[in-house]
């Protein structure tokens, strides 16, 4: 009943949130989350999730922040926009008296690299809930991209966002395994999904079917007990330095060359010093964001 109940406040939040979002005119997609479980799942309420995440247009970014204060949530995030966009692919809010904390993603990470939402906005379709709300949801090729691109890209910090892409690759037609392999090679996944594939065999004694058999292997071997390694080291968050650099030196294992590993470290040395410069020069302040987005 615990789970049952949390799992209905988050899709009474969702469609409150979703709610707004169309009465505003602005394409608001649901990602991971209750939509998800209900799509996926026989049981949704047993599918956990903490906050909410939404997908939206960039070119929305200023209006879903409008809205999302009207609402009466609060930025958690402190950059100006020209900054922001360049070192996170979300705005941060804080939860209110009637909804979770809500994640608005504008890109995605993806291995030192920030894909733009537009085309999975774009494909994006309606889905009845069973609970009695229609809501955006990504194509199923689309949620399987990207589910599996956020389990990776997390070091498979949970292993329910891994177990969430076989659940999803369950259910696609040999069409859809074929439109996730496509995107795979256009947007430079292949070393995240070989390594989901592996993790799944490792963890679930899955086969992880998505059409990405025949991709080439990483540039580093990365070996079974290397994925199990790489699980227990993050479940309960890298802590320690040495943690936090072993994090590092899986997701390099995780890329598809020498030089995407390269783009990773650079991508991520400089998204850290634009912050840390940002930080040292000025105060760090959601209201800057704000500012920066409503003027």
């Amino acid at each position: 009943m615990t789970h049952h109940n949390r799992h209905s406040r988050r899709l009474q939040a969702l469609r409150r949130l979703t709610d707004a979002f169309s009465n505003e005119g602005l394409t608001c997609v649901s990602l991971k989350g209750p939509l998800l479980a209900e799509r996926f799942y026989d049981d949704p309420f047993l599918r956990p999730s903490n906050d909410l995440d939404v997908l939206i247009y960039e070119k929305d970014v200023s209006s879903a922040a409008r809205l999302m204060r009207k609402l009466g949530f609060q930025l958690e995030n402190g950059f100006p926009w020209t900054l922001q966009r360049r070192v996170n692919q979300h705005l941060n809010f804080s939860g209110t008296d009637w909804s979770p904390r809500v994640e608005v993603h504008y890109r995605w990470l993806a291995g030192g690299i920030l894909i733009d939402s537009d085309e999975f906005v774009s494909r994006s379709h309606i889905w009845r809930s069973p609970s009695g709300f229609e809501a955006k949801v990504l194509s199923p090729a689309d949620e399987a991209f990207y589910c599996c691109v956020h389990a990776a890209n997390h070091g498979f910090h949970r292993l329910r966002w891994l177990y969430d892409v076989i659940q999803i690759a369950r259910k696609l037609t040999e069409g859809e395994r074929m439109s996730v392999r496509n995107l795979v090679i256009r947007h430079h996944q292949a070393g995240h999904f070989i390594a989901a594939a592996m993790a799944a065999r490792e963890f679930f004694g899955e086969t992880l079917d998505l059409g990405c058999g025949a991709l080439p292997a990483s540039w580093i071997d990365l070996t079974p007990r290397q994925a199990r390694r790489m699980v227990e080291r993050l479940e309960g968050n890298s802590v320690t330095l040495a943690e936090k650099v072993g994090y590092r030196l899986d997701l390099f294992r995780m890329t598809q060359s020498p030089a995407d590993a390269i783009r990773l470290l650079a991508s991520a040395a400089d998204c850290e010093i634009r912050k840390k410069w940002y930080a040292i020069r000025h105060r760090v302040d959601p209201e800057i964001l704000y500012r920066s987005l409503l003027d």
